[in-house]
This record gives structure tokens, sequence and C-alpha cells, in this order.
């Protein structure tokens, strides 16, 4: 997993709520039924409702085709769009980044497209009617803002809670260790003491009669990284890195050996913690 597909943004919707969301969420949630079923609907209100709106294109086959043509592009570019504005956006306040300006720039890009591309089918092409005028652009961006409101006020919340669904339904992954099974989701923080393991989870403090690599042996570097060889934490427990030591979300500091420091310090790259 690329660091950009697990950062995290934010984004300001027109009525004040803000989102929040990774490229990897945007993808899957762009490319959902419900989206596609959206993008449908707005594809059929856009051909029927205007013979203008794309470039003057009359023919609603053929303006049918600069839609899904358009709606495509837009759903191919989007998620790395995105993270241009926000990169800027960034870089002048802490405040979520307005939709409209996370998005509004590639309508614009897409009527300016959609406009002189009819051009391209040279003789094919259907008679022109008027020519790209400013109501174009707002048509666009009005059309494109409202159905992106109506994906995250209403699509988006279902679609987080069928993931959620999902991952709970998903069979739970156990380790075994001497004799004893553990829920991998619990693990917070593993410590080796002589020939014990002291394991914390969000159940407690476990002592067991185990060595580390019959843990290591059974997790992936998805659920944790070895910081030391006496020391393994959880993914979720990790705050950031700060010298050699990990920060944790119950105050511990994890020493992080000068032989690890490099792994660590990719590891937290992917999952884009502060290192």
């Amino acid at each position: 997993m690329k660091k950009e597909d697990s950062r995290e943004y934010r984004v300001m919707l027109t009525n004040g709520k803000v989102v929040y969301f990774t490229i990897r969420e945007l993808n899957a949630f762009i490319r959902s039924l419900n989206m596609l079923f959206l993008f449908a609907i707005l594809m059929f209100v856009m051909v029927w409702g205007d013979a203008q709106t794309i470039g003057g294109v009359a023919g609603v086959a053929v303006r049918a085709l600069y839609w899904a043509g358009c709606i495509c592009l837009y759903v191919l570019l989007l998620p790395h769009w995105v993270a241009v504005p926000y990169f800027l956006w960034s870089k002048l306040t802490s405040v979520p980044l307005p939709l409209v300006l996370a998005t509004g720039p590639l309508v614009f890009a897409l009527t300016v497209f959609a406009s002189w591309f009819p051009a391209v089918p040279g003789s094919v092409e259907p008679e022109q009617g008027e020519t790209l005028l400013e109501h174009t652009f707002l048509k666009s961006l009005v059309a494109a803002h409202l159905s992106e409101m109506t994906a995250f006020l209403w699509l988006y919340p279902q679609f987080q809670l069928a993931r959620h669904r999902e991952k709970t339904n998903a069979e739970v992954r156990f380790i075994r260790l001497n004799g004893r099974s553990l829920p991998i989701d619990s693990l917070k923080l593993v410590r080796n003491e002589d020939h014990y393991l002291i394991i914390n989870t969000t159940m407690g403090t476990v002592r067991l009669r185990a060595r580390m690599k019959d843990l290591l042996g059974q997790v992936l570097l998805s659920d944790g990284i070895q910081t030391h060889r006496s020391y393994w934490v959880a993914r979720q427990e990790v705050i950031e890195l700060r010298g050699h030591e990990l920060l944790t979300q119950s105050g511990a500091r994890i020493p992080v050996s000068r032989y690890r420091l490099k792994a660590v310090q990719a590891w937290l790259s992917v999952l884009g913690k502060p290192h």
C-alpha cells in the first residue's frame, strides 16, 4: 500500500460537515454500486435536461457518449487530483479543504475538455449548437457539486457502515501461545522477559511462557512491528517515533534499536504516522 493511499484527508461540505477519507477509501467509494447508480442518474438528467451543456452537441446518443466519457474521466482522475489542492490548501491553513475547491477545478477542466472534444470525430460530429459560455461552466459545477453533496451526505455513511459490517463479519484472527488463544486485534504491546512474554491487550495483561519468535511467526507486518529484540507493538497502539522511542496510546515509550530504526521508520511512513 502506498503512503498516499493511507493518508487521511479532511474535506468540508457546503453545510459545514467535515468528512474524513483516505485515497484508498475514496477509490472504493466512487466505484461502489451506489455511486455508479448516482452517476447513471446524473448522466440521464444532463443528457435529457439540456441539449447545450456539452459544447452545444446535438443528438441524445452523442451527448450520452460525451457525458459517459467525462464521468469516467472524473472517476479515474479524482483520487489522483484531490491530493493536489489538498496539499496547496494545507500549506496555507489547517482548516479542512472546502469541497468546491477540492473538485471544482477538475470539473472546470473536464467542461473545457468536453467543449473541444466534439471536434475530434470530424465528419461524424453532429452539428454544433451554441459555443461554450459562462453559464455552461456554472451548470457543470452545480450538477457536480449537488452530486458530490448527495454522495457524501447520504451514500458515504452507508458505504462506511457496509465496510464496517464486512470487517465485523470477517473471520477473527488469533495467535496461540502456550495453549492460550488471543485475538490479534486485541494485542497492544508484547514484551519479552526471561522465558516469558508479557502481553498487554485490550482485555488486560497476560504472562505466558513463550518466546518472541513464537509470536512473530503468527503476526503480519500490517498487525504491528518488532522494534527491539524484546518488544513488539501493535499498529493501532503507535502514535509517533521520537528519537529511538515509539510513543504509544497507553503512554508507554517503546525502545527502538539502532538495527531496526530504518525498518520502523519505513513502516511508520506507510501508515502515515510521524517519524
